[in-house]
C-alpha cells in the first residue's frame, strides 16, 4: 500500500517539483496492482513541517505521559502502559493490566525500572518497565477514601488518599500505613518524598473556590514548620526552594529557601507579577527542567520569569487570542508552557492547538493545528541537538514537535473539529453531506475542501441526522430537537419546526419526500419497556407535514432505536412495534396515508433479540430481521416468517440474491440467500479477537468492503472472483464509509473529523487510469476550472439570495413561523 500513502501524502508538492509529479504518475499507473484504492486529494500529512513523529497505538485518551530521566524513552498511559523509544518512534513496551477504569497521574521511579499509576476505580498499578510484569493493587486505603495519588522510590510505592497513605514494596506488600495528623477541614493535594522518613505533604481546603494551601515537611521523621500560600506552587528537584503566591490577589510571586538544618522556609526574593496579569488568578506554577526559567499559567496567557545565577533578569506575559482561555482541572493543574532549546520561543498547548510566541516581544508568531481532541498534558524535550515539544491529547496519540521547523510550509487539511458520524452523498452536485455533532458539513468529494458548516444554533448545536436530496439543492437534518430544511445554495433555513428526540431521518420518493421518527421518552427511559414514538412524513421543500404515525416499541437502555425501513416499492414504511402484553410485531403503514396495512405478530422465540431491519430489494413483501445469528423474512402480505437465513449479517446485493456474514471474532463470506449456502470465502476464519467490523457492498455490487477497527484497515474484494485488490490502512479510527452511486470510489469519514474519498482502481479495468489522470489533484488546470465553477455557482446563490430578500420586502412572503413561504422556495 506504499503508492495509496504517497499518493495521499506528496499531492500538493507535484507543482513545485516535477519529480515528485514523475513519481505520483508512476504511482497512478503502477500502484493499483498493489493497493487499489488511490487517493482522490491529498488527505495524509505531507512530510516536512514542525512534526516529528505521531505515536499511536492507545485506545483510549492519553491521560498522562513521562519521560525517562535519560531522555530515551516515553512511557505513556490509558487503559494500558506503552513505552517509545524518543529516537526511532518505535514502540518497545504494551502492556494492558486488563482493568475497568482509566489510568491517571503516571509515575516513574528514579533510576526507570517501574512505573505506577492509579485508576478512577481507586486500583493502583505497578509495573516493571523491563520485564513488563505487573502487580494491581486494590482496596489499598481506607474505605470510603479515593486515591489521589502515587508517588515511586526505587524500592518504595507509596499510595496517599485525602486522609492517609501507605507504602508497599515492589513485591506488593504492605510496609507502613499512615494517617494525617492535619486538620480533617485540610486535605492532601500532593505528596514528595526521598525517603520514608523524608517527605513533603501539600494540603487544601477541598473547595476549587478556596485557594488556600499549606505545606508541611518531615525531615528524618521530625516536623518542620508548615509554610502557607495560596492559588499555586512548585518545589525545586532538590525541595530547598519553593515559589508560591503570597496571597490571594497574585500580586507578586514569592521564593522561599529552606535550609536542611535549620528546617524553616525563609522569604528569599519577591517576583513581581507584569501588569498586565497581576488581577488574573494564578492557575499553574511549573519550573523547566534546569530550573532556569518559572512557568505561570493564567486564564487567559502565561508568565514566564528566566533567572541568571538565581536572580530574575526578565520576565515577560503572553496573551491567548480572543476566545481561547486555560482551565483548570484540578487544583493546581492546567494547560503548561515551555521554553525552546535557545529561548526564544514560548510554546503551549490549548485546547487542540500549539501557540508558539515570540519571546523577544511576545508576539504570537504561529499556531499549529496539533491535534483533533484536546491536549492534555506537553512537556519540553530540549536536550542536545533536540529541541522538540511533546504533547499527548484526547485524540489518543502522543506526538512530538521540532520547534526548530514551526515556520516550515504545512498543508493543511480541512476537517471537522469533532468526528463524522454518518455521510450522504449526491454525486450530480458532486458533494458529500456530513453529520458531526455540531454541525452539517458539505464537502466538494473531488477537490476534498469542506465548503460549508451549517447549524441553526452556532453555540450549543446537538447535530444527529442529516439528508441531501440528490439532486443537492436541499438538506433536511435534525439538530438540537427541531427539524430543518436547508438550501443548500443559499445557505439559509427555509423550514424548521420543532420535533424532540428524533432518532431516524429517511428520504423516499427520490428526495421529494422524508419521514422524521421522534421517541423523546428514550433519553430518560431507565429500565426496559414500551416508549412511544411519532413518524410525521414531509415534503421537500416546503416541509409540509403528510400524515403522522403513532406507534409503541420496546425499548432497552443503552440499546439504539430500530430504525424503521422502505419496501422496494415505496408503498409502505414498516416499523418494529410492541403492545400492551410487550409482545412484538412487524407494522406496515401505508407511506401515502399513514394507514396501517398490515401487522404481523412474532411469536418466534428468537425476535427478541432483533439488532435492525432490513427490506428485500426483489420482493416488495418482504423484511428481513436481523439479530447476531440469523435472519428472519418476514412477508408482511402473507404475515408470517417464511424462512431462516443462518449467519447472514444483513448487507445484500441489489437483486436480493447474495448477502454477507462477518462475525466480530474474524471471517468474511458472501452467501447465497435463497438456500444460505457460502458461496465465496473472502477471509477465512482465524481467531484475531473480538473487534467493530464494517461489511458493505459498494453501490454497483461489484466489491465488497471490509473495515477492521483492531487492524485499522479497508480492504476491497472483487466479487466475481474473491479477489483481495486493495488493503488500506485509514490514518485514524473509521467512523462512517459510503460508496459512490457509480461504483468508482468509497467516502471515508474519521474520528479525526477529516473526509477521504478513495478510488477504487481495479487493475482489471482500463478506464480507472484514465479517470485517475482526470483527477482535478492531477490536473492542475482542470482544478482551476473545478474551482471557479464552484466559485460562480455560491455568487449565482448570493444572487438569489438577494432577489429572495427584495421579494420578501415586497411581498407578504412569510408564513406564521416567519419563515420562507413555498412560492419563493420555488423562486430559488
Amino acid at each position: 500500500m506504499l503508492a495509496p500513502q504517497l499518493i495521499g501524502r506528496l499531492l500538493p508538492e507535484i507543482l513545485s517539483n516535477t519529480n515528485i509529479k514523475s513519481l505520483l504518475t508512476e504511482c497512478d499507473l503502477h500502484g493499483p496492482a498493489h493497493c487499489a484504492l488511490i487517493p482522490f486529494y491529498h488527505c495524509l500529512h505531507t512530510p516536512g513541517g514542525p512534526l516529528k513523529y505521531s505515536l499511536e497505538g492507545h485506545q483510549f485518551a492519553v491521560f498522562d505521559f513521562r519521560l525517562t530521566s535519560d531522555y530515551r524513552y516515553i512511557v505513556s498511559i490509558s487503559n494500558k502502559f506503552i513505552m517509545w523509544d524518543v529516537s526511532t518512534s518505535d514502540m518497545t513496551r504494551d502492556v494492558n493490566p486488563a482493568l475497568e477504569g482509566i489510568m491517571q497521574r503516571l509515575c516513574l521511579s528514579p533510576d526507570n525500572r517501574y512505573a505506577a499509576a492509579y485508576t478512577n476505580y481507586n486500583e493502583v498499578v505497578l509495573l516493571n518497565c523491563l520485564t513488563s510484569e505487573f502487580i494491581v493493587l486494590a482496596k489499598v486505603l481506607e474505605e470510603n477514601e479515593n486515591v489521589v495519588g502515587v508517588f515511586l522510590l526505587n524500592a518504595l510505592l507509596f499510595i496517599y488518599g485525602d486522609q492517609s497513605w501507605c507504602s508497599y514494596d515492589f513485591r506488593g506488600n504492605l510496609q507502613q500505613k499512615y494517617v494525617s495528623n492535619e486538620d480533617t477541614n485540610w486535605k492532601i493535594l500532593d505528596m514528595y518524598f526521598n525517603a520514608a522518613d523524608d517527605y513533603r505533604v501539600v494540603f487544601w481546603s477541598g473547595n476549587l473556590d478556596d485557594g488556600r494551601l499549606k505545606l508541611r515537611s518531615v525531615l528524618e521523621g521530625e516536623g518542620c514548620e508548615s509554610i502557607s500560600f495560596f492559588n499555586a506552587f512548585v518545589v525545586s528537584a532538590t525541595g530547598v526552594k519553593l515559589y508560591s503566591c503570597i496571597d490571594d490577589d497574585n500580586v507578586c510571586i514569592a521564593e522561599y529557601n529552606c535550609g536542611k538544618s535549620a528546617r524553616i522556609w525563609t522569604k528569599a526574593k519577591c517576583l513581581q507579577m507584569p501588569e498586565e496579569g497581576c488581577k488574573d488568578t494564578l492557575l499553574q506554577l511549573k519550573l523547566s527542567d534546569e530550573e532556569d526559567a518559572l512557568l505561570g499559567t493564567l486564564a487567559n496567557g502565561f508568565i514566564v520569569w528566566t533567572f541568571n545565577e538565581n536572580e530574575c533578569n526578565n520576565v515577560i506575559n503572553v496573551r491567548l487570542p480572543h476566545g481561547v482561555r486555560n482551565i483548570s482541572t484540578k487544583m493546581t493543574r492546567s494547560n503548561s508552557c515551555m521554553l525552546s532549546g535557545n529561548k526564544d520561543y514560548i510554546v503551549a498547548g490549548v485546547r487542540r492547538n500549539l501557540y508558539i510566541w515570540s519571546f523577544k516581544n511576545g508576539e504570537l508568531v504561529k499556531v499549529l493545528d496539533a491535534h483533533f481532541g484536546r491536549i492534555i498534558s506537553l512537556e519540553a524535550l530540549t536536550v542536545g541537538h533536540w529541541n522538540s515539544a511533546i504533547t499527548s491529547s484526547i485524540d489518543r496519540s502522543v506526538k512530538i514537535w521540532n520547534i526548530n521547523n514551526i515556520f516550515e510550509q504545512v498543508h493543511s487539511i480541512d476537517r471537522h473539529e469533532l468526528q463524522i458520524d454518518s455521510i450522504s452523498i449526491c454525486e450530480r452536485a458532486g458533494i458529500a453531506v456530513t453529520v458531526t455533532r455540531g454541525c452539517v458539513g458539505v464537502w466538494d468529494i473531488l477537490l476534498g475542501k469542506l465548503i460549508s458548516q451549517l447549524a441553526d444554533s452556532p453555540l450549543g448545536a446537538i447535530v444527529t441526522h442529516a439528508l441531501a436530496t440528490p439532486d443537492g439543492k436541499y438538506i433536511a437534518c435534525a439538530e438540537s430537537g427541531n427539524v430543518i430544511i436547508w438550501n443548500r445554495l443559499t445557505e439559509q433555513v427555509i423550514y424548521k419546526e420543532s420535533q424532540p428526540g428524533i432518532v431516524q431521518l429517511t428520504f423516499f420518493n427520490d428526495g421529494r419526500k422524508f419521514f422524521v421518527i421522534s421517541a423523546p421518552q428514550m433519553s430518560s427511559c431507565e429500565t426496559t419497556g414500551r416508549v412511544s414514538g411519532t413518524c410525521i412524513t414531509r415534503n421537500v421543500p416546503s416541509g409540509e407535514k403528510s400524515h403522522t404515525i403513532e406507534f409503541s416499541f420496546r425499548h432497552t437502555p443503552g440499546c439504539a432505536f430500530k430504525e424503521a425501513v422502505v419496501t422496494s416499492d415505496e408503498a409502505n414504511i414498516v416499523i418494529l412495534v410492541a403492545d400492551k402484553g410487550h409482545r412484538e410485531a412487524l407494522c406496515a403503514y401505508n407511506i401515502e396515508t399513514g394507514e396501517l396495512a398490515s401487522r404481523v405478530p412474532l411469536r418466534y422465540s428468537g425476535v427478541k433479540d432483533v439488532m435492525f431491519l432490513v427490506a428485500m430489494p426483489n420482493r416488495a413483501s418482504q423484511v428481513a430481521m436481523i439479530d447476531p445469528e440469523k435472519a428472519m423474512l418476514v412477508d408482511i402480505r402473507l404475515k408470517k416468517i417464511t424462512k431462516t437465513i443462518p449467519k447472514w449479517g444483513g448487507m445484500c446485493t441489489k437483486d436480493g440474491r447474495y448477502g454477507l456474514y462477518a462475525p466480530t471474532r474474524g471471517g468474511l463470506e458472501l452467501i447465497e440467500l435463497k438456500k444460505g449456502n457460502c458461496v465465496q470465502t473472502f477471509i477465512p476464519k482465524v481467531a484475531e479477537g473480538v473487534f467493530s467490523v464494517i461489511c458493505m457492498f459498494n453501490k454497483t455490487d461489484e466489491y465488497v468492503l471490509y473495515y477492521h477497527s483492531g487492524k485499522k484497515t479497508v480492504r476491497v474484494f472483487r466479487r466475481s472472483d474473491a479477489e483481495l485488490i486493495a488493503n488500506y490502512r485509514v490514518q485514524t479510527e473509521l467512523s462512517a464509509i459510503e460508496s459512490t452511486h457509480d461504483g468508482k470510489a468509497i467516502v471515508l469519514g474519521t474520528v479525526d473529523g477529516c473526509l477521504s474519498v478513495l478510488a477504487i482502481a481495479d487493475p482489471a479495468k482500463e478506464n480507472m487510469k484514465q479517470f485517475l489522470e482526470t483527477l482535478p489533484s492531477r490536473d492542475q488546470h482542470w482544478k482551476e476550472k473545478h474551482e471557479k465553477k464552484r466559485g460562480s455557482q455560491r455568487f449565482r446563490a448570493a444572487i438569489m439570495a438577494t432577489k429572495l430578500c427584495v421579494k420578501m420586502s415586497s411581498h407578504d412572503s412569510t408564513n406564521e413561523d416567519g419563515l420562507v413561504n413555498e412560492k419563493l422556495i420555488e423562486t430559488c
